[in-house]
């Protein structure tokens, strides 16, 4: 008969791993009877249990073992300012996708040095200018001058997604962690995320977030590629950053989507309007949200504001409003990949796992597909098996 093998955890772990998966502590207690026994170290789980544990918590095995809890660093600078009391230990589910994001940088930084594949221009060619020049060199680079810009508001967050990958960058749009529907990205800890490379620039986009909110946020990491500085954000149109670096990323990505030299003579033309029609007749033009020509309008002097928080606090209540009489469906597994991926990243690693030079296991695996029949209808839609 073999024995059952139990593993220590100290009650701190234990406290720590409680936490870190963000249910109540009842549903520990009430699934294992002997919670209280582990709590007091007066007994501990199996192994089956404590593998159970650490996947609710989402952390790796081997923090079950240490004596104290492990403190959890992001392997990129976090400018998440103004945050710092409730954020300074990432979730497991932040620090999933940012790690499987640099996996698959690695990756693909290989394959294009491997291939032949020549820098990206555009990172960090912004680091002497002013966020007007940037926002200017970054509608030309991408082509999204006011007069590039048609159709709705998810054609425009295509368009942007392609146009960077277009000129060489790798881009990746979900709201959840590998696929997995139960780990959803809370946009209050993150909007997103931009990891610089010379080859392989990287922009991460939470997509649990408005359309609106997802288009300002690439502005936001795309101008971090253009200053050559990776880091994690939590973005907002109208918050200003304290620290130098969010304040130019947030400024340019503003101009990015609402020239001034543009609405200087645009909001003149909608004046005697109701600001509600102001701000959605300029929104239409700029296929961006109203929250950011809001702040436009203030910017540069446009409109005066009694009181521009309590303004700006009833659009975003407009807002909601006008969000929860629209609903929406999940959409076609197979077409919503590409993006959660990224295109150009999908394209390299399908055709180099077919060609046989990167193992099926491990394309698998970067691509967050589940097995090889998904591998290969992932290859099929997108037209390379």
């Amino acid at each position: 008969m073999v024995a059952t093998v139990h593993v220590p955890i100290s009650p701190a772990v234990l406290d720590w791993l409680v936490d870190r998966s963000g249910k109540d502590p009842a549903e520990f207690s009430n699934r294992y009877a002997r919670w209280g026994a582990w709590l007091s170290g007066e007994a501990a789980p199996t192994m089956r249990q404590a593998q159970q544990l650490a996947r609710t918590a989402g952390v790796p095995f081997g923090y079950l073992l240490l004596e104290r809890p492990p403190a959890l660093e992001l392997p990129v600078p976090d400018f998440r300012e103004g945050h710092a009391g409730d954020l300074q230990d990432p979730s497991s589910d932040l620090l999933a996708v940012v790690h499987q994001s640099i996996r698959r940088q690695d990756w693909y930084r290989d394959y294009a040095k491997d291939t032949g594949l020549r820098e990206v221009d555009v990172v960090g060619s912004a680091r002497d200018l002013t966020p007007d020049r940037a926002a200017a060199d970054m509608r030309q680079q991408l082509e999204f001058e006011v007069s590039d810009r048609r159709g709705t508001w998810n054609d425009v967050r295509k368009h942007l997604l392609r146009a960077f990958e277009g000129l060489g960058g790798l881009t990746v749009a979900t709201s959840m962690v590998e696929n997995n529907t139960h780990r959803l990205l809370d946009p209050d800890e993150f909007r997103g995320f931009c990891l610089v490379d010379e080859v392989a620039p990287l922009v991460f986009v939470n997509t649990n977030q408005t359309l609106n909110g997802q288009i300002f946020t690439l502005g936001h990491e795309f101008a971090h590629v253009w200053l050559g500085r990776s880091g994690i954000s939590l973005e907002d149109p109208k918050w200003e950053p304290q620290g130098e670096i969010e304040r130019w990323c947030n400024a340019v990505a503003s101009e990015f989507l609402v020239p001034g030299s543009d609405i200087v003579t645009q909001a003149s033309r909608v004046a005697d309007r109701p600001l509600p029609e102001q701000l959605d007749a300029l929104a239409s033009r700029y296929r961006c949200g109203t929250l950011v020509v809001l702040q436009a309008l203030r910017r540069h002097d446009l409109r005066r504001f009694r009181d521009f928080d309590v303004t700006y606090d009833q659009e975003v209540k407009r807002l909601r409003e006008l969000a929860d009489e629209r609903t929406s469906g999940g959409g076609d597994f197979y077409a919503n990949q590409p993006f959660r991926i990224g295109e150009r990243f999908s394209r390299a690693i399908v055709s180099d796992a077919l060609s046989g030079r990167t193992p099926l296991s491990d394309a698998i695996r970067l691509t967050s597909l589940r097995s090889l029949s998904s591998f290969d209808a992932y290859a099929t839609r997108m037209g390379i098996a």
